[in-house]
């Protein structure tokens, strides 16, 4: 279905500017207060609002997205549990993992574990090519990057543009040295 109906589908969206602004003021609201009923409602009821694309013109992504930024862990559970893609697709470069090491959150890393066991993919490709490894990286985030290596994530791959370079290059290059510590021990220890 062409992304124009689907977003039909999920909400018609008022002409009037005000009453687009009531509209995305209560969306926000749900998103923050963690109203899964709410926001539902809010997005016009469709049966699968928790994992479509929210409309364009309101300046909204995916739903688990926007989650990930704004709303409580329990929420970001509730909307994984009720069937939201933790690898959801994101033209802007930040599927779920990579959003939430973007976030300033004090619980990061407890959304990040919580989108792992929910099937969110360690090595998802983003921004910059990079791979959730290289991001926490970038972040300079040693327990996300011990997280994700023990949730799978390889810290062989390479970006495919730019430099191509492994998330250790990139520690080392940026004398990030805990975490280079933490991939070069990841790498010892693979087999074969």
């Amino acid at each position: 279905m062409p992304r124009s109906l689907r977003i039909k589908a999920m909400l018609e969206l008022p002409e009037d500017r005000g009453a687009r602004h009531r509209l995305f003021m209560a969306i926000d609201g749900a998103f923050k207060a963690g109203d899964f009923e709410g926001l539902g409602k809010a997005l016009g009821g469709s049966t699968r609002w928790f994992d479509e694309r929210m409309p364009f013109e309101l300046g909204l992504g995916h739903p688990l997205e926007y989650a990930i930024y704004w709303s409580p862990a329990t929420f970001i559970t509730a909307l994984l549990d009720a069937g939201s893609n933790p690898n959801y697709e994101d033209p802007a470069g930040f599927p779920s993992i990579i959003a939430a090491l973007s976030t300033e959150r004090p619980d990061r890393l407890d959304v990040i574990h919580i989108l792992l066991g929910h099937g969110a993919d360690p090595d998802m490709r983003g921004v910059n090519d990079w791979t959730p490894l290289h991001y926490a990286v970038s972040r300079r985030d040693a327990g996300a990057i011990h997280l994700l290596l023990l949730a799978g994530a390889d810290p062989l791959l390479r970006t495919r543009i730019d430099d191509c370079e492994t998330a250790l290059e990139g520690a080392e290059g940026a004398g990030f040295e805990a975490g280079a510590f933490l991939l070069r021990e990841a790498m010892n220890s693979r087999p074969g």
